[in-house]
């Protein structure tokens, strides 16, 4: 990450996994999100680019999807949000392991880019639908 290195100076992070729990039941997931890359490349001037690359992790029980919510990622500096970009992943099946990845221009300026130093993911909603056999 990201996919081309040569395009311009970036900033990347790995987050390994977020989980998607059914609402009051914390200890069995319904889906999740693994080995999440994340990065912001400079592609010119005051032009970024976010990519997010991960694996779909979907459970026995059913299939999850962003349907709710986007993913939420916000670029930090310190407290302060300096960017915020949303991606409504696909759809996570049951019994899958699949690769997901998203590229989208991001606004920004070149301050705020230097003073990146981490993305946190707010909580968000994720549906889940179950599968009976």
């Amino acid at each position: 990450m990201p996919s081309d290195a040569s395009r311009g100076e970036s900033k990347y992070g790995r987050i390994p996994f977020v989980y998607f729990y059914h609402d009051g039941v914390k200890a069995d997931a319904a889906f999740g999100l693994l080995d999440i890359e994340i990065a912001i490349q400079r592609r010119g001037p005051r032009s970024f680019q976010f990519e997010i690359y991960c694996v779909g992790d979907g459970y026995q029980s059913g299939h999850g999807s962003s349907k709710p919510q986007p993913l939420a990622i916000e670029f930090r500096a310190g407290a302060r949000a300096v960017a915020k970009a949303e991606w409504t992943y696909p759809a996570v099946l049951d019994g899958h392991m699949d690769p997901f990845g998203f590229s989208a221009a991001i606004e920004l300026d070149e301050a705020d880019f230097r003073d990146i130093d981490r993305a946190l993911l707010p909580s968000v909603r994720g549906e889940v639908t179950i599968c009976l056999d």
